[in-house]
């Protein structure tokens, strides 16, 4: 089996595999930006281990392609019509823990206003309830409500720490039929007609969904108003379920308290210095924690991420179906 690889996270990984070696699987790295060398490439390849694959590259693959690993957990910028049906698709996890940690973190920070206070002290104002009886408070975890939008491996990742931390988790997920309140992880969960519902009951909403055409702006002006001037918003899943603009109205006139946002509209590929995260100025805001899509980007990510893709490329090579299937691919 030869499989292109531009994952420069995951490659190693797979270098150093014993397994891969005894199986005789040649691996061929290329930078994705590289796109003469990579086309070429995918034209004499097996299969793609890739981050990314766009329309040129479905374009590209030769006869004998037959599996596209993509190291994420998102497909929508994959053009999935356009691969043969001969072709599996699967994505990769590895990376829940990681962002749930980030999202306890930066609801901590939100919910305590730590930059803020940061940035007060850091300017000589020393500003505590002891000195000033108008600095305002915060409120512990346990207790808060925390709404889930998405119950994957992320949101699932979410809901566990969170109970663990003394809060209340609550989710939504497009395939649930029904209320379930018999979830160990979750007070109860519902399908997405229930979002108003959660959006009202929340002090922290979490987005932790794909982007599809159902959940696409599915967090608007009045889903913010719902959430209310003491809810918090974490975005962990993709920048336009939000409607961006609504967003930034809604923290700018205090129609929500705070947000988190490690994931925006500019793609996250954006080369360094050549696009705001934002067309909206986000970062001239004092309630509002910006990241750069660098929630899931743990050491260990990257090596559980690497065992899911060994494990999808044996299976391939022993005719089974690689584990996350996401599209067709019939096994040789």
């Amino acid at each position: 089996m030869r499989v292109v690889v531009t994952d420069e996270n995951v490659g190693p990984y797979l270098r150093d595999s014993a397994e891969l070696a005894a199986r005789s699987v040649e691996l061929v790295p290329l930078p994705f930006a590289d796109r003469p060398r990579l086309l070429a490439g995918l034209g004499r390849a097996d299969a793609c281990v890739s981050v990314h694959f766009d329309a040129e590259c479905a374009g590209a693959i030769g006869p004998g392609f037959r599996f596209l690993q993509i190291t994420a957990a998102g497909t929508d910028h994959v053009p999935l019509d356009r691969l043969p049906g001969r072709v599996a698709v699967a994505n990769a996890y590895g990376h829940g823990r990681s962002i749930a940690e980030h999202v306890l973190m930066v609801t901590l920070a939100a919910r305590r206003q730590l930059l803020w206070r940061d940035a007060e002290l850091r300017q000589g104002r020393w500003r505590t309830r002891m000195t000033d009886p108008t600095a305002p408070v915060f409120t512990t975890l346990p207790g808060t409500v925390v709404g889930i939008i998405g119950l994957g491996h992320i949101g699932r990742a979410v809901a566990r720490l969170c109970r663990a931390a003394g809060m209340r988790p609550i989710g939504v997920r497009r395939s649930a039929r029904g209320r379930d309140t018999a979830d160990p992880d979750l007070e109860w969960t519902d399908g997405m007609a229930a979002l108003d519902e959660l959006t009202d009951a929340c002090d922290v909403l979490v987005i932790a969904c794909p982007l599809t055409e159902e959940t696409r702006g599915i967090i608007d002006a009045a889903r913010l108003r719902r959430l209310g001037a003491r809810g918090t918003l974490v975005n962990v899943g993709r920048g336009a379920v939000v409607d961006e603009r609504a967003l930034y109205e809604a923290l700018r006139d205090g129609t929500i308290a705070a947000a988190a946002l490690d994931v925006w509209t500019t793609p996250a590929t954006a080369p360094p210095g050549t696009a705001a995260p934002s067309p909206h100025p986000f970062t001239e805001l004092d309630n509002v924690i910006v990241t750069p899509h660098c929630s899931g980007t743990a050491d260990n990510t990257y090596q559980d991420r690497a065992a899911e893709v060994i494990e999808n490329l044996l299976r391939r090579l022993d005719g089974a179906d690689p584990r996350n299937l996401v599209q067709g691919g019939a096994p040789r």
